[in-house]
């Protein structure tokens, strides 16, 4: 290492440990006085000045494989980069654990088409096959999707080959929802790519959310669940087209898969009940339907609103669904946009737009936060609960250990839990380790 390096090295450990530790002791002031008394606000973290020249090492360690030291001599950050590599950022999405546990994640390219990888601590392996893919609720069968259709497959190894479940054609699910909802246009082939398909825990149904409208496919029906036809029908009258154009579709289901919820900007928070096929709606406590998420114990259902980077999360009991309950539904959290979650034991592990990770216990009470900086696109969590896969609209993967006891002094969290490693995509190029 030059002596360049080694001062340039020195500056950022030096301003990493200041605004870390003066960040912590703000946020828990904050905490502690519910935020009537955090003190002043740190000044701004002033690493910008030094990102272009990090991130020249970070790409000349990739390039030569001397990568042992990276994180140590420039520990991982991410909100020095705000300014100067903003133009490079794309979204990344964790989508889950592969047989030996490596990592199945897809990055979003310019053209909003996604590319996924087979990723480790050593390599990142671009799947050339595959142009989209997504997890069931219990991370053990993944959906692989290409021009064709969806592939269910359990437990793939690193060339995504496994038990093969099921196989679904996008043009038999076209004809189907043609066939059974003539009079209005729904899922269009060219959308499959931006579409969230969910695989129900055994293949036999897929949960297809999308832009045109939020479907429940099995491989002999095909049932637009939101929106209605009728919906579609008073929408056409106001703009004379037969078609849904849904703003933050999403959707989600529970591990068993008797249970659906899901919703739109513009509908209610919406559940289903399939094992006795019985609808609930709850009116949302902010201003749109944003997220819906389901507890691991299959006994509660988290739905979030947003209010621009804002929002409330609304905790229903699913044992308490009878028509003349009159208890109030339990406010879970009045600040957070979710982008993303997963379900742990005793609780929940929420991402939001400004960067915060909160996990939060099934009675809204918060454990911890951890900022990992860039609204967090997407989450997933291996079987035992010791790591958390965290992907950013800022380009970066985290690969958080759980178990950590030791917190890092470089990073900003109420918890002992640190990142392991992290992946950059920041251009065309291959992923970056750091």
């Amino acid at each position: 290492m030059t002596n360049d390096t080694l001062q340039l090295s020195q500056k950022w450990r030096d301003e990493g440990l200041r605004y870390a530790s003066e960040i912590n002791a703000y946020v828990r002031k904050g905490i502690e006085s519910n935020w009537e008394a955090p003190g002043e606000e740190p000044s701004e973290d002033s690493r910008g000045q030094f990102a272009s020249q990090v991130y020249k090492i970070i790409k000349q360690a990739n390039r030569t494989k001397e990568l042992e030291t990276l994180r140590e001599q420039f520990p991982a950050a991410s909100w020095p980069f705000q300014e100067t590599h903003s133009q490079l950022m794309r979204a990344v999405y964790p989508i889950g654990f592969l047989r030996d546990g490596a990592l199945l994640v897809a990055a979003q390219n310019e053209d909003l088409s996604r590319t996924v990888y087979v990723m480790d601590k050593q390599e990142a392996k671009r799947i050339k096959h595959v142009q989209a893919a997504s997890c069931s609720a219990d991370g053990r069968d993944i959906a692989l999707m290409d021009e064709q259709g969806v592939r269910i497959v359990r437990e793939p190894d690193r060339e995504l080959n496994g038990t093969l479940l099921a196989t679904y054609k996008w043009a038999t699910i076209i004809d189907q929802l043609r066939e059974k909802y003539p009079d209005v246009e729904t899922f269009q082939p060219e959308n499959y790519r931006n579409a969230d398909v969910i695989p129900f825990a055994d293949g036999t149904k897929l949960l297809v959310v999308s832009h045109d409208g939020i479907y429940l496919i099995e491989n002999t029906d095909a049932i637009l669940l939101y929106p209605t036809v009728q919906n579609i029908r008073e929408w056409a009258r106001q703009d004379d087209e037969l078609t849904a154009s849904l703003a933050m579709p999403h959707g989600a289901v529970s591990r068993s898969g008797r249970w659906l919820a899901y919703g739109s900007q513009d509908s209610e928070h919406l559940l289903i009940d399939l094992e006795n096929y019985v609808k609930h709606s709850f009116e949302p406590m902010s201003s749109y339907p944003h997220y819906s998420l389901f507890s691991a114990n299959e006994e509660h259902v988290w739905f979030n609103a947003c209010h621009f980077y804002n929002g409330s999360t609304l905790g229903i009991s699913l044992h308490d669904l009878e028509p003349d309950n009159n208890e109030e539904p339990l406010s879970i959290d009045d600040n957070m946009r979710v982008y993303a979650g997963v379900a742990v034991q005793g609780g929940n592990i929420m991402g939001d737009a400004y960067g915060y990770l909160r996990m939060i216990d099934l009675e809204g009470n918060e454990l911890w936060r951890y900022f990992v900086s860039g609204t967090i696109s997407g989450m997933a969590l291996n079987d035992d609960e010791t790591i958390l896969l965290v992907g950013t609209y800022n380009g970066t993967l985290h690969v958080l250990d759980l178990t950590s006891t030791e917190p890092s002094p470089y990073e900003i969290s109420t918890s002992s839990i640190c990142e392991s490693y992290r992946w950059i995509f920041w251009d065309a190029q291959q992923p970056l380790y750091w």
